[in-house]
């Protein structure tokens, strides 16, 4: 009998990537369907869609940024071996992998195997991967049931060098729905379909659901600052270190990708050694406060009821500002106030946040939700 094809990015060491893609397969096999995430190794791009992509800035701007990083990757080795091990580990206890399949060909030819496929959530329609062609499903059979689940743009606009591809991809679906309202708006204009906004994958499910995989020692004793920024900003540090001086509280960070930046050398945090995503939910679960510009950082503090100071990654006049699917999630859950503008408030202190609120707008998206991705695989 055809499985379902996962389709998602376990493969992207970080938190929320790994997170996502574990919630999103977790659903799949709640609601019944035998399944697997599709293990693919892509080997080249195709040469045509990466010289569009050179034409593009903000796509650009991010391979600048992938080139640094890989950079940083090399220096540190070990550092990111030993990281990547773990992360490794806890998608081989927590998911269930396709073979391998090594290259486009080879996906294309197990394409067969599979009766439907559902498009995870995260940034798997920003368009620096849109030259990979595999978030695109284009790869599968044409007869086969396409099902995208709260995928994210990760851009207010697509690029208009890209809008034809993404014209195409988009109309093969059986059903969409996006994370984002923005998401929303982009697929309207490029296919004139209206589509639902329903909640990212690690949102389906609820704290106690959560605490599953929660690891048999905590990150740290006692209460404190818990820090994850994906952008290299000093303006959300010196509020985090504003944070510490009125609060007295000690500061722990997981740096990204395990990059440190000269402004987290300043905070005098206490870096959690090799965490893998269980971990990432610890650290927050467990934490008195919670700074991010992280979208799951966010996700996971509106699970576990924090005290959240919400920045910004990149400055909003930024041509890499990805800030409206945060914009979107707290607007949904009511929480638009927690967002720092870079300049310290006593507010976040002194105001606290009133999730019986907060927790029955998620719970109304969560219930459309599964509700949503119920009738979508049935259907």
């Amino acid at each position: 009998m055809k499985k379902v094809a996962v389709v998602v990015c376990p493969n992207i060491r970080n938190f929320g990537s790994v997170l996502q893609s574990y919630a999103t397969q977790k659903a799949v096999t709640k609601l019944g369907y035998d399944n697997e995430y599709i293990k693919y190794v892509k080997t080249k791009k195709t040469a045509y869609k990466y010289l569009i992509q050179l034409l593009i800035p903000s796509i650009m701007a991010e391979r600048w940024s992938f080139v640094k990083r890989k950079f940083f990757q090399k220096k540190n080795s070990e550092l990111i071996s030993r990281r990547n091990k773990a992360f490794d580990k806890f998608v081989d206890k927590y998911m269930v992998a396709s073979p391998k399949y090594v290259g486009y060909d080879q996906l294309k030819k197990a394409a067969g195997k599979y009766s439907m496929a559902v498009l995870g959530s995260d940034q798997v329609w920003n368009p620096i991967n849109s030259g990979s062609d595999f978030y695109t499903l284009n790869w599968l059979n044409s007869g086969t049931k396409r099902v995208a689940y709260a995928p994210s743009f990760g851009v207010s606009e697509v690029p208009a060098l890209l809008r034809d591809f993404y014209k195409k991809f988009l109309n093969k679906f059986d059903h969409i729905s996006v994370r984002e309202k923005r998401g929303s708006v982009i697929v309207k204009q490029l296919t004139g379909k209206k589509v639902p906004v329903v909640c990212d994958p690690t949102l389906l499910f609820k704290a106690e659901e959560w605490d599953d995989i929660q690891p048999e020692k905590p990150v740290a004793e006692g209460k404190y600052i818990f820090c994850y920024f994906l952008g290299n900003r000093r303006e959300p540090r010196e509020c985090v270190l504003k944070l510490a001086e009125k609060t007295g509280l000690p500061i722990v960070m997981m740096p990204f990708f395990g990059e440190i930046s000269e402004y987290d050398n300043k905070l005098n945090a206490k870096f959690v050694d090799n965490p893998d995503p269980s971990h990432f939910v610890s650290a927050i679960k467990n934490a008195e406060y919670v700074c991010t510009d992280s979208y799951h950082g966010t996700v996971f503090s509106i699970i576990y009821r924090k005290n959240v100071m919400v920045f910004r990654r990149h400055s909003a006049d930024s041509s890499k500002d990805t800030f409206s699917r945060l914009e979107s999630l707290l607007s949904i859950a009511g929480m638009k106030d927690r967002v720092v503008n870079d300049v310290w408030e006593d507010r976040f202190i002194t105001d606290s946040i009133n999730y019986d609120e907060v927790t029955e707008n998620i719970d109304k998206l969560r219930k459309y939700s599964w509700n949503y991705l119920s009738d979508s695989l049935k259907n």
